[in-house]
């Protein structure tokens, strides 16, 4: 079931993160610079900031969980995460958005993986988590459950999605993530940089200008 530790208990909006692949939220999130910009930025926001600990294997149960977690009356939900966290995200709006079509619901996405229909299978095979050290295979059944979420919402919806990436990514394609990204998000992509994401301070100021000011952070 996923786990959360909210950062601030008010406000009318509220920001879930998802980790990526073979990860887990730090107990020290100061450990990750990604995700301490991303709990930052709520604070100078206002926003609640969830954090979510997520089994891929189990994507689809975890999703519905999540689903009933959201606050109903909020007025703001941001889904936010980085590679497949960033996936992620951008699956829990869309079906988010299916259910409360009224509803200010977006994604921020960093380094996302994409099309897991085409690249699910590389994910197959013994696994380390490298943040918990849980060792784990990821089977076939496992992609076919991805894919099948993937396919249950419509991915290239028009949906307010920003999409980030790192020129400088080791793991997935700058280039092939914009050919993918750039027709239905905000598509921004950084020189330099990292699979880790090392723009996530200079990404949140493009999603949401003078966020920084608001804390007198700037």
């Amino acid at each position: 079931m996923p786990r959360s530790r909210t950062m601030a208990s008010t406000g009318p909006a509220e920001l879930f993160y998802f980790h990526g692949f073979n990860s887990a939220i730090p107990k020290d999130l100061a450990s990750s610079p990604k995700i301490a910009a991303v709990a930052d930025f709520c604070r100078a926001t206002g926003c609640r900031f969830l954090p979510q600990n997520i089994d891929y294997r189990r994507a689809d149960e975890q999703a519905r969980i999540l689903l009933r977690q959201t606050d109903p009356l909020a007025e703001r939900v941001i889904f936010c995460g980085g590679s497949m966290g960033g996936w992620f995200a951008r699956i829990m709006q869309l079906l988010l958005a299916a259910e409360r079509p009224d509803r200010r619901i977006e994604a921020v996405a960093f380094n996302p993986v994409f099309n897991l229909a085409e690249f699910s299978h590389y994910l197959e095979g013994p696994q380390l988590n490298y943040v918990t050290g849980e060792t784990y295979e990821f089977r076939s059944g496992h992609s076919a459950r991805l894919v099948m979420l993937e396919q249950s919402v419509d991915y290239t919806s028009k949906l307010p999605c920003w999409v980030f990436v790192d020129r400088g990514d080791e793991t997935i394609s700058a280039e092939l993530s914009e050919r993918f990204h750039a027709g239905f998000t905000r598509f921004t992509a950084f020189d330099g940089g990292s699979h880790s994401f090392d723009h996530a301070r200079e990404a949140l100021e493009i999603f949401q200008p003078g966020c920084w000011n608001t804390a007198g952070q700037c």
